[in-house]
């Protein structure tokens, strides 16, 4: 089978990740084009990779005669321009990390330009659908060994020591919960099958002073009831001391299900006369990292076969739209109900 030539915008944190992936692990695509405005990027793509085009123009990769999709991996409030460009010009599979937008007016564009092109495959970077751990889940409760489900808790901490990073990434990043927490909103949107109905939340800045001036938190605790009756409860933390940590949980009238209760790096369990001491992960990416190949791979898959990606620009709306109605909920320290 020929393999699918993909290009791919934005090469920072996660659009390098991507790219490794493509040029490393999966082997029905190939990494033709990269593009990003920041030289170094640039050089650093060319030395690893030897792509056939090297671009700073975006629509450089609209070329369909010389790609067959696109990855969007730049920054968040760049997502919806270049989205609607590339669909306006007949790319016909695209690949985006989240979120979507940044506003109602931007995923709303988004929805009626993907809406209006046919025969297009659109996936959203909702990685966590991805993981092997999360999907076995998923098909026990499927398959009623919990019963029904009555409550679903989520917890996701970044490590500690990264304020400068996220102080300069806050005002690009589409805030705190459109940027972190929608992750595990569209998790529960996927465990559940419902839409939140009612949110409340609390949170603010207890580590990173420099996020007040962004108008933005580190920490938040948001409970919601969704549609269907079950109760899911996500809080959130960008100063973990003890590195990443994702554990979570989904409860029912007939038992329960724990996923990840410490993520661990390792096997290896240390003692000394200061007790037991096993390390965390120290970073999101090698936590999630298998999911990042898994969710490239099966984007590629869904071009060959020419099928519905599991997330696609519904799920991305979705996700976007819950953001906004929740950091309202946060900011106002009110109860915000979905229509």
């Amino acid at each position: 089978m020929e393999k699918k030539r993909l290009g791919i915008i934005g090469l920072g944190r996660l659009g390098f990740e991507h790219a490794s992936n493509i040029h490393h692990n999966i082997h029905e695509a190939e990494l033709t084009a990269v593009c990003s405005v920041v030289e170094k990027e640039l050089e650093t793509a060319k030395e690893h990779f030897n792509p056939e085009i090297i671009t700073k123009n975006y629509r450089d990769l609209f070329d369909t005669e010389k790609l067959d999709g696109i990855v969007i991996a730049t920054n968040s409030q760049t997502h919806c321009e270049i989205i609607c460009a590339a669909v306006e010009a007949g790319v016909k599979n695209i690949y985006t990390e989240k979120p979507l937008g940044l506003s109602m007016d931007e995923i709303v564009k988004i929805k009626e330009t993907v809406e209006s092109a046919e025969g297009l495959i659109f996936q959203v970077g909702y990685n966590h659908r991805f993981d092997k751990n999360l999907m076995e889940a998923k098909q026990k409760i499927d398959d009623g060994f919990i019963g029904k489900p009555i409550l679903i808790r989520m917890e996701s901490r970044d490590q500690a020591g990264i304020e400068e990073f996220i102080v300069k990434f806050s005002p690009t990043s589409g805030g705190f919960i459109a940027d972190m927490m929608t992750h595990d909103y569209d998790t529960a949107r996927w465990f559940t099958g419902s839409e939140a109905d009612t949110i409340y939340g609390v949170g603010g800045v207890y580590a990173y002073e420099g996020l007040k001036a962004c108008n933005d938190m580190d920490n938040t605790s948001i409970l919601m009831k969704f549609k269907n009756g079950v109760m899911v409860i996500l809080t959130a933390s960008r100063n973990s001391a003890y590195g990443y940590h994702a554990p979570m949980e989904i409860f029912g009238t007939e038992g329960s299900i724990k996923v990840g209760d410490f993520s661990y790096n390792t096997k290896n369990h240390y003692m000394n006369k200061d007790g037991i001491n096993r390390k965390c992960s120290e970073w999101f990416y090698e936590y999630w990292q298998d999911t990042y190949k898994a969710e490239m791979a099966d984007f590629v898959a869904c071009v060959c076969e020419k099928r519905e990606p599991k997330v696609n620009y519904l799920d991305g709306f979705k996700a976007v739209e819950w953001a906004i109605l929740a950091d309202k909920a946060v900011k106002n320290g009110e109860i915000v109900k979905l229509d």
